[in-house]
This record gives C-alpha cells, structure tokens and sequence, in this order.
C-alpha cells in the first residue's frame, strides 16, 4: 500500500499546482489536481525511461515547476472564487461523514484481494503486467492480443498508471491496485461537493448531494476502467457546463485516453454546446482532441484491431435493423441496477422539469447524445447482440448516471431556494 500512496501523493503535487492554473477561480483544488496528475504521471511513462529514480526525479521537478507558476498567478491576482456558502454546517457534517463511512467501506471492499474481474486479468491488468515485464509499452504483445478479451485498441490511461505504482514499487504486485479506484472516486465526489458548495451556496445541500453520489462515483467494477472513466467524464462535464471550458476538455481528453467511449463522449460535449447556444464554445474543446491523439495515430500504425469498427460495418447494421428484436429484448432484459435510484430520479425530473430543461440543457444533450452512441455500438456489434448487451449495459448507463444525478438534484435544490425566496419576499411584504 506503501507504494499505492507514494503514486497519489506525485499526482498530487503535479496536479494541484496545474489545475490551479488552470481553473478559473483561485484555490485548491485537490479532486481535479488528482485526475490531471493521474494523466500527466501515465503519460510520463510513454516518454520517460522506465527507472523508479529518473521518473520520480522528472515528476518531482514538474511539480515544484507548476508549483511556482501557480504562486506567481495567485501573486498577480487571479480570477477571484465565490464567498464561501454559510449555511448548513452541523447538518452537512453529518451527510459528510455518512459519505467518509461509504467510502471506507468501498476502500475495504477495493483492497480485499487483487482485482477479481475477468476484464481484468484479461485486459487492463494483464497489459500493465505485460508492459513491465519488458519497461515499456509491448507493442509485440498488443499485437497478438485477441480483440475480444484483451481489445489491444483500447487506449492505456489504467495499465499506465498501474505500472506507475509498479514502478515506484519497483516491482509488480496487484494486491492492493483497488486503491487506484478509491482514489478516482475519492477525486470525483470532492469535484462534485467543490462544485455543488458554490453552485446550491448551502453547506448541507453540498453535503447532500455529495452523500447522494457516492454510490455512484464508487463503480464496483475493481480493476476495469469504468470507476476512472465515469470520474473523468463527469468531471469534465461539470466543468464545461460552469464555463471552465479549456480545463473541462483535457478531462475529456484523459477520459478519452481511459476508454473508447471518451472519443464519442467529446463529439457529444461538442454538440451539447452548440444546442445549447455556446456554439462558439466548442473550439475550446481543442485540447480533447489533441490529448489521446497520439494513441490513435500509434494504434493505427501498428495496425492494431478494433473490435466494433472490424470486417463489415454496414451490413452488420443493416441486419441488426432489419431484426431489431434480439437487441429490444436483451436490453429489456439487461439490468440496470438501483432500481429505487431510478424511481426517485423519474419523480425528480419531473419536479424540477422546467428548471432542467432552461439550464441544463449542455448537459442533458450531451448525455443524451452519447446515450444513442452507446445504442450505436450495439447495433454495429460484431458479437451476439444478448451477450454484448447482457455484459456490458450496466457499465454504459453508469457512465451517464453520476452526471444526470447531479444536474436533476442541482436544479432541485435551486427550486427549492426559488421558492424559499420567495416564500421569505412575501412574508416581508406581507408584514
């Protein structure tokens, strides 16, 4: 476990100091300098010989780097952060600590045993392994990969951060990589709270909503790249829809270089801008696509297969359309989970309908937009459809949710405090 912190704590000092620089308000901002530091200490690897001394040396000399331009900005005057909220401290401190105890369960559960998923010991660990067995990304091995099991095209954000600890380690062992996992969920629900305090202005509504998503920011899926996508994707989200453009693409950019789905989840964001009048925005999401750029022109110079995109596209579309019926029913069939989540989550955009569809509307098309992608693989698989979907559809949706989630108990909590406005307005009056 030793090692596991040492690598948080170098993400940390990287990217604490670069995401004060690059966020709009002044502050720290420990969850989002943790998902950038991630990135930036996966991709050290790709340039960097694999030495425990020459990376943590190179890292260490970034961070006091980023460290003194992020004082030199605050120095100057950066943009200034909202007055704290006021409201709500003994009531938010209890949802936080309900939050704390869920997640120390989660970090018990992660670090039980080494990560038991078949995805992982066929894919996302296996290739961390692969790659440090020979102190590099194995080409050779990604190669021979079977498509199915391996899927040698997805891109390497995990193994990379795997081999990371394996590195400063100095040798490999999974016993307690589930950390990785607590870590991204601990980021994403410190994105969410930060965000949340200077959108609801009340301590206990942060709080709440906080506590509320834990379930969800906690992925079960230990050693797979659901638990880092869904904290990239999120987060990013969150920041392209406050405004934080520029910073909220290269979180798009590392989801992306997490998983496939972040290369649809980009052109989603960039459509949600433009419906959602900030056309002029989407140019901003530049770096979204410069990030995992260069894992896409690797992978296709070494020819390196693509499950859904290989052999007949369009045929196989064509006959899953002209049959929709086995994919109806499997995804009928397919769990969803929480079933009570999406009974209480139907009655709250219900409420607050009319608030999510004037302020929300980025969020809710994009999501919406990347929803239909997911469909679109499906129709395009390769594989039986029942298995594809049966194995598969509880991950997708839950890249969706936590974001959903946000926005319909945010706008619930705003017409909450419309209306206690008002409620205290006509009282004044009145009296």
């Amino acid at each position: 476990m030793i090692a596991e912190l040492c690598g948080f704590a170098l993400m940390l000092a990287v990217g604490i100091p670069l995401a004060m620089i690059l966020k709009r308000e002044n502050g720290v901002r420990v969850g989002e300098g943790f998902l950038l530091g991630a990135g930036v200490c996966a991709a050290m690897l790709a340039i960097l010989p694999w030495s425990r001394g020459i990376v943590v040396v190179v890292l260490v000399i970034l961070a006091g780097v980023a460290a003194f331009f992020a004082h030199r900005q605050r120095a100057a005057g950066g943009p200034a952060g909202e007055p704290p909220a006021l409201l709500g401290r003994g009531g938010a401190m209890l949802l936080l600590l309900f939050a704390l105890v869920a997640i120390v369960g989660y970090a018990l559960y992660a670090t039980l045993a080494p990560p038991p998923e078949f995805d992982y010991l066929a894919d996302w660990g296996l290739k961390a392994r692969a790659f440090f067995e020979v102190r590099s990304i194995d080409w050779q091995f990604l190669g021979r990969a079977i498509p199915r099991d391996t899927h040698p095209d997805y891109p390497l954000l995990l193994p990379m951060t795997y081999d990371f600890i394996a590195i400063l380690r100095n040798g490999w062992s999974d016993a307690f990589l589930g950390a990785v996992h607590v870590a991204f969920a601990v980021a994403l629900l410190l994105v969410i709270h930060g965000t949340a305090l200077k959108e609801t202005r009340s301590r206990i509504a942060a709080a709440f909503i906080t506590a509320a998503l834990v379930p969800l920011a906690a992925t079960p899926w230990i050693g797979m790249a659901e638990g880092p996508f869904v904290a990239y994707a999120t987060a990013a989200l969150l920041l392209v829809r406050r405004g934080d453009v520029t910073f909220g693409a290269i979180l798009l950019g590392l989801a992306a270089s997490t998983k496939n789905e972040g290369l649809t989840l980009i052109v989603a964001a960039a459509i949600g801008l433009a419906c959602a009048r900030r056309a002029r925005e989407v140019v901003r999401l530049w770096p979204a696509i410069v990030i995992p750029l260069p894992w896409l022109i690797i992978r296709s110079l070494h020819q390196l297969p693509t499950d859904i995109v290989t052999g007949s596209v369009i045929s196989r579309v064509v006959a899953h359309l002209r049959n929709p019926r086995p994919l109806i029913d499997a995804l009928a069939a397919a769990s969803l989970g929480k079933p009570l989540l999406w009974i209480a989550l139907s009655v709250g955009i219900v409420i607050a309908s009319r608030t999510l569809a004037t302020r929300e509307r980025f969020v809710l098309i994009t999501l919406f937009v990347q929803f239909v992608c997911y469909l679109g693989a499906y129709v395009a698989s390769p594989y039986d459809v029942v298995w594809h979907v049966t194995y598969s559809w509880e991950r997708l949706v839950a890249h969706l949710t936590p974001a959903l989630v946000y926005v319909v108990l945010q706008a619930l909590a705003t017409r909450q405090a419309e209306m206690t406005s008002v409620s205290l307005e006509t009282s004044i009056v009145s009296n």
